[in-house]
């Protein structure tokens, strides 16, 4: 499997705002700089990550972007299927599923990746993977413990 390139840019940019977690607001312009991340795309996928309730606008002159749930709450299912739907590993799949095929042997195969596959991304919340990119240091989001 492989995320699709805005799948994998809602995960990078949401992770600048767990590093950032109880501080101010963080800018799209500095989250694009820190990661490199092109702005027109991060425009999209932020307003999908709004709608779907996992971060937050700031308006004003010290405006940006924070998280609006602690990170130990948000999973990468979560930031995925914000900006994807339904993540889905292949037709069979698909709700409803659409492969016309009655009797596929390999469907069962499919179902219990995906079910696996849901079930890890959906246990990995921000908070860990912060946690696991900053290797023996923990680094934590601020306010938490």
């Amino acid at each position: 499997m492989k995320l699709s390139p805005a799948a994998e840019l809602a995960v990078r940019g949401v992770l600048v705002l767990t590093e950032q977690y109880g501080q101010r607001p963080v800018t799209l312009q500095r989250i694009c700089e820190r990661r490199k991340l092109p702005r027109q795309y991060l425009v999209k996928i932020f307003a999908d990550l709004t709608r779907a309730g996992l971060i937050q606008p700031i308006r004003g002159k010290n405006g940006g972007f924070c998280l609006a749930r602690d990170p130990h709450e948000i999973t990468v299912l979560q930031v995925i299927e914000a900006v994807e739907g339904p993540l889905a590993l292949n037709l069979c799949q698909h709700n409803p599923p659409q492969c016309d095929e009655i009797h596929c042997r390999i469907r069962p195969v499919w179902a219990r990746l995906q079910k696996a596959m849901q079930e890890e991304l959906g246990k990995l919340t921000l908070a860990q993977c912060l946690a696991e990119r900053a290797g023996p240091t923990d680094r934590r989001p601020k306010d938490h413990p």
